[in-house]
């Protein structure tokens, strides 16, 4: 009998062991074409009271027995399917196995005529057994203008068109929560949502006159972080329309501000079932 297969001292079940951090190199099918996209992956499983340890080479072995480059999947989704699948087949006495990636990823935002790919953080995940649950998270920038400031100085300006205003970046994250076997959902779409919830995207490259538009636009779009993270709750739940019930939208944004000391934050979540309807089918028919 191996070490890992005898009884613990204490005998209590271990919610998850496994490794962090493996990195993999993997082809995936794209909008652009098949792309290279590097992959930090953390493989687990839960381990039952009655055993000491898990055999954790079994976790690299179920990355892929091919573990030079390149190993290709139609998805991320896809690719950390088959991982955890491999998991439970080759851990038999697991009851639960979860695959957790992340990897920045380049989208493509627009706004008005300006057009970049920017870059995007994304993180998903795969747990459970027989009943998978995916979540799917996507962080991109965007600025925001604030509607109190430029409603106060207009008033003391006595300004009768576009006012000044203090602008800030934004850091903001959507998330897809839902179960499911075969689930894809496109960073592409989840990024094109986050973009819209802003006064305006984030671009890596302007020159002096687009620069002079993009800021003109968001203070034409005034917002506070609370507005960001509604309407990008409001963006999701359209693209989420035909996912299970139970299926949770999130959105979490981070201010940082430019007049302050201290940032802000502001974080919003409900059930797809739950969730108003109210202004989904506009930002459909836009984006479709």
């Amino acid at each position: 009998m191996e070490v890992q297969d005898r009884e613990p001292d204490y005998n209590i079940p271990i919610n998850r062991v496994g490794f962090k951090n493996l990195w993999k190199r993997v082809l995936i099918e794209s909008p652009y074409g098949t792309l290279p996209i590097d992959l930090e992956i953390n493989v687990y499983i839960d381990l039952p009271s009655n055993r000491k340890g898990a055999h954790l080479s079994r976790n690299v072995e179920a990355i892929g027995e091919e573990i030079k480059f390149p190993t290709s999947a139609k998805s991320i989704e896809a690719y950390l399917g088959k991982i955890h699948n491999s998991l439970l087949k080759l851990h038999p006495y697991a009851k639960n196995a979860r695959v957790e990636a992340s990897t920045r990823y380049g989208v493509n935002i627009e706004y008005g005529d300006l057009s970049g790919i920017e870059p995007a953080y994304v993180s998903i995940s795969v747990e459970g057994c027989k009943e998978k649950r995916w979540t799917v998270s996507v962080g991109i920038y965007g600025i925001t203008a604030c509607p109190s400031a430029q409603g106060t100085i207009s008033s003391m300006m006595n300004i009768k068109g576009l006012a000044p205003s203090h602008s800030q970046k934004v850091l903001l994250f959507g998330t897809i929560e839902m179960p499911g076997s075969n689930v894809i959902m496109r960073i592409e779409d989840i990024a094109w949502c986050l973009s819209k919830a802003f006064s305006a995207p984030a671009f890596t490259f302007l020159k002096r006159y687009d620069e002079g538009k993009l800021v003109i636009g968001a203070h034409r779009n005034p917002k506070f972080v609370e507005d960001v993270v509604r309407d990008a709750i409001r963006s999701l739940r359209c693209l989420a329309e035909g996912l299970p019930g139970e299926t949770t939208i999130k959105a979490e944004a981070i201010s940082f501000e430019s007049i302050h000391p201290h940032n802000v934050y502001a974080y919003a979540e409900g059930r797809l079932s739950e969730l108003p309807k109210k202004g989904c089918e506009e930002i459909c028919n836009k984006k479709h």
